[in-house]
């Protein structure tokens, strides 16, 4: 079962806000809106922790693992929530994650429009005749079309050259 971790709390008296050693509070998952079930607790080293917790001379409460993400604690006649640290910090991962698949997602469909785009004026040019691109199947190659009566012919002063006429 996951649980999540939470830090001590300093435990205060609900008159006085002065500390409250030795004081009480039970931790409920935040669904359990009439506080009737206390959450199974653990110390950070997976032992069983008493709940409710009491807390230390000092008045801070022990350190705590929940199975929930969020609690709600309950002592001298006020309640509260508590979120783990821990799991706001894997749902920011997890969320920064996923945005960034999404927009590499993105990314990569954008290019494959733009060869989808350049191949298709190339095989509009060529299907025509009289154009010329670089064959879509092999980037390497490139189609040379003419129209019906035109020829190509290597040029007599540079032979890497091709001449079109039509």
């Amino acid at each position: 079962m996951i649980t999540y971790p939470f830090e001590a709390a300093l435990f205060v008296d609900a008159v006085t806000f002065t500390r409250a050693p030795n004081a009480q509070i039970t931790i409920y998952d935040e669904a359990d809106t009439a506080g009737t079930t206390p959450l199974v607790l653990t110390d950070p080293n997976g032992l069983p922790l008493a709940n409710p917790l009491t807390s230390s001379p000092d008045a801070f409460g022990p350190n705590f693992r929940a199975p929930s993400m969020r609690v709600k604690w309950s002592g001298g006649g006020l309640t509260g929530f508590l979120s783990s640290p821990q799991a706001v910090l894997d749902e920011a991962k997890a969320a920064r994650e996923a945005a960034n698949t999404a927009s590499g997602s993105a990314s990569e469909s954008a290019a494959s429009a733009a060869a989808a785009k350049v191949a298709a004026e190339a095989a509009s040019a060529t299907a025509a005749g009289g154009g010329f691109a670089v064959d879509p199947s092999n980037p390497n190659v490139l189609l040379i079309s003419t129209k019906s009566d035109g020829t190509v012919a290597v040029d007599p002063t540079n032979p890497n050259v091709l001449l079109i006429t039509v």
